[in-house]
């Protein structure tokens, strides 16, 4: 079925306003920056954004339909989801006003969120600022990484490996941003040799 107009106002107004709270909560973590994130009047959890416990905010608003005004109330949660049991699933954020309707949500790739040696730091900052994205662009987003060959030695002499490229992009293969990239050892999927960044499985996604 599809959605009324009233619904569909409904999920632009929360997205809109998530966005606004994503911003309010980057200015939190700019403004408490000096203090430890453990201090008593840290307004965020100490594990943020790697916290069990889902953030909330009251988000209300009255919307005018002529003459008459209706009000409207919702309480819309951001969440971080992790699958223990399957070590290369994405680590998972979402921003959601029920359990059935998520407003955005950001998706990062294991082998990065566990490579010490990431270029791209994945911290409550990096995953605000991913969600905004996802909740202007009103569709999820994935940070991945691809491995190419180093086949510009002019940018890179004297380097033996392939470069990693770390980007931002929609569950379709949409590029939205490159984050990052570094020069990598030569590593390969067993199976197809398709290239492989420095960590993860010994064969490609395809091959799992």
């Amino acid at each position: 079925m599809n959605p009324t107009p009233e619904q569909l106002m409904i999920g632009k107004r929360l997205r809109d306003f998530s966005a606004s709270w994503m911003r309010s909560l980057r200015d939190t973590i700019q403004m408490f920056s000096a203090l430890p994130r453990n201090h008593g009047v840290h307004p965020l959890p100490s594990d943020f954004p790697f916290s069990n416990t889902s953030l909330k905010e009251k988000i209300h608003w009255v919307e005018e339909y002529g003459s008459t005004a209706k009000r409207y109330a919702f309480v819309v949660h951001m969440e971080y989801h992790l699958d223990t049991t399957n070590a290369w699933s994405p680590a998972v954020w979402i921003v959601r006003s029920s359990a059935l309707s998520i407003l955005g949500r950001v998706e990062v790739d294991y082998h990065i969120l566990t490579d010490p040696d990431s270029p791209v730091t994945i911290d409550g900052d990096f995953v605000l600022e991913m969600m905004l994205y996802s909740l202007l662009r009103e569709v999820p987003l994935r940070l991945s990484s691809r491995v190419i060959s180093n086949s510009n030695p002019t940018i890179y002499p004297s380097l033996v490996g392939n470069v990693e490229i770390f980007e931002l992009h929609t569950l379709n293969n949409a590029l939205v941003l490159e984050r990052s990239r570094r020069m990598v050892p030569h590593r390969s999927c067993s199976v197809c040799d398709q290239l492989l960044p420095p960590s993860g499985p010994e064969v490609c996604t395809a091959h799992l």
